[in-house]
């Protein structure tokens, strides 16, 4: 069902009331404005790819192995910029550097870009060093001395994580238009979120999507052939080394990066409010759109749980494996394409009450982000040893049971987990759900995006430091949750 959207999408561009043509695709592909907008993502994509995996791929080494200070105050305001809407970044940079050159362009770009996906190659080095046995290093080390230890055991080891990162990075930053539109810097995802926005052409905006499409399946053919696991478990004691001498210079300089990427942008955006008036303000015109996208974001996390558990479920007993494939296809694809295929295959008059109603933002989410509930339930499930099921089946227990007591009552905290970065997904999308949200419903994200193009400044300021405190407040939460895993 989560592909039947784009199925159908492809299906209708090539045939319509007077049948098979491929004139919209002729059309597109043949000008060269949008081919120049092509070589302006994969530039941009893959310099932002490659940035964050090596910055992250250090910061995720320094934060795991060694005593490097203010670990987690770091983590903390680093991660941030990921959990808000990327535009709002752009606008913080504003607040900085208002009409500057370097901002609007490839450059500017690039740094929000970077600043927003630096996380992701983080997290993930952070998450697969805990899972390297000490024994590996401290054998090494009776050979060798730690740069040694660098070359022939870390940097094997994390190899296909930083590949990993790189390629998932690459798509996320292909595939984003919101930042590249707000500073003027011509990218190929903005080609058909305007074929459909602003001239309304389905066959247009279908064709537009093809080479996004394209690229999200040759990656995701990479990243399945490249066969990295990924787990909570880690391997307990955590081999660490004495930076010794360099101990300060490193934390300064993990301070200012801190500070450039965190605090200087948001503590502008926080200056740009300035009267008390304007934030009063802005909170009266955030009151009726926060309200809808805390509606959005909490159902959508239950649902991304629900099924999440479903398909962990199914993929723990190694069966429907293929649909694995499917939902890190789904979670590769830019957000304008599940958008749009859904709006070709619910606008109809047998299907308007989705079309017409919050379900089709469900299931947009769904489709999106289901990949990463299932992965996070998933882990928790493989850490569970399979005799506590097969225990509780010879004592009587049933089906339900076993699924209630055994799997669900020792997931509790990674179900939480999901839940909250579910709800912390769901909070800070905004390309969908300006494409799909019903007449009268548009989320707290939507309407900041909308008031950019003539808004007053310090009113949008304010409504983006409301976005940006009700990203923290779940933050902190799945933050003592995380601290609180005995794994």
């Amino acid at each position: 069902m989560a592909l039947a959207p784009l199925l159908w999408m492809y299906l209708r561009s090539v045939w319509g009331e007077e049948g098979f043509s491929l004139a919209s695709y002729e059309a597109l592909f043949s000008n060269t404005i949008v081919w120049n907008s092509f070589g302006n993502s994969l530039f941009l994509a893959f310099w932002v790819a490659l940035a964050t995996s090596v910055v992250g791929t250090i910061l995720g080494f320094l934060f795991v192995k060694s005593d490097i200070l203010f670990v987690k105050v770091s983590m903390v305001l680093l991660l941030t910029p990921l959990l808000v809407p990327p535009y709002i970044v752009a606008f913080a940079w504003y607040a900085v550097l208002g009409h500057h050159p370097l901002l609007f362009g490839f450059w500017g770009t690039f740094w929000v870009l970077f600043s927003v996906y630096l996380p992701i190659p983080m997290l993930m080095s952070m998450l697969f060093l805990r899972q390297i046995h000490p024994h590996l290093e401290e054998m090494a080390s009776l050979y060798t001395d730690f740069w040694g230890i660098v070359k022939g055991v870390l940097f094997p080891l994390i190899l296909p994580v930083f590949v990993f990162s790189f390629l998932l990075v690459f798509m996320l930053s292909f595939g984003e238009f919101s930042v590249a539109n707000f500073l003027r810097y011509p990218v190929f995802s903005t080609v058909s979120f305007t074929e459909f926005s602003a001239f309304y052409d389905f066959d247009g905006a279908t064709a537009a999507t093809l080479p996004l499409v394209g690229l999200a399946l040759v990656v995701m053919w990479i990243l399945k052939k490249s066969s990295t696991t990924f787990s909570f478990k880690s391997a307990g004691r955590v081999k660490q080394y004495d930076l010794g001498v360099y101990l300060l210079p490193l934390t300064l300089l993990v301070v200012f990066l801190v500070g450039f990427i965190m605090i200087v942008p948001f503590g502008a955006l926080i200056a740009r409010v300035g009267r008390w008036e304007s934030f009063v303000l802005a909170w009266d015109k955030a009151i009726v759109p926060l309200s809808h996208t805390l509606l959005y974001a909490t159902l959508g996390a239950s649902v991304l749980l629900f099924f999440g558990f479903l398909m962990a479920l199914m993929l723990e007993k190694k069966r429907f494996l293929w649909l694995d494939g499917v939902l890190l296809f789904l979670f590769l694809v830019p957000f304008s394409v599940i958008a749009i295929g859904l709006i070709q295959l619910y606008n109809t008059p047998y299907t308007n009450f989705i079309y017409a109603s919050p379900l089709i933002l469900l299931f947009a989410y769904l489709a999106k982000y289901l990949f990463v509930s299932t992965k996070i339930v998933q882990a928790k499930l493989s850490q569970i040893p399979p005799s506590l099921r097969e225990a509780a089946v010879l004592s009587g227990a049933g089906w339900f049971d076993m699924i209630r007591y055994i799997l669900i009552g020792l997931s509790l905290e990674s179900l939480a987990l999901a839940w909250l970065v579910g709800f912390l997904f769901v909070l800070r999308e905004s390309t969908m759900t300006m494409l799909l949200y019903p007449a009268g419903w548009e989320s707290l994200s939507v309407s900041i995006f909308t008031l950019m193009a003539n808004g007053n400044p310090e009113v949008i300021a304010g409504l983006c430091v409301i976005m940006i405190g009700m990203t923290l407040l779940p933050l902190a939460w799945v933050w003592w949750l995380w601290e609180r895993s005995p794994s």
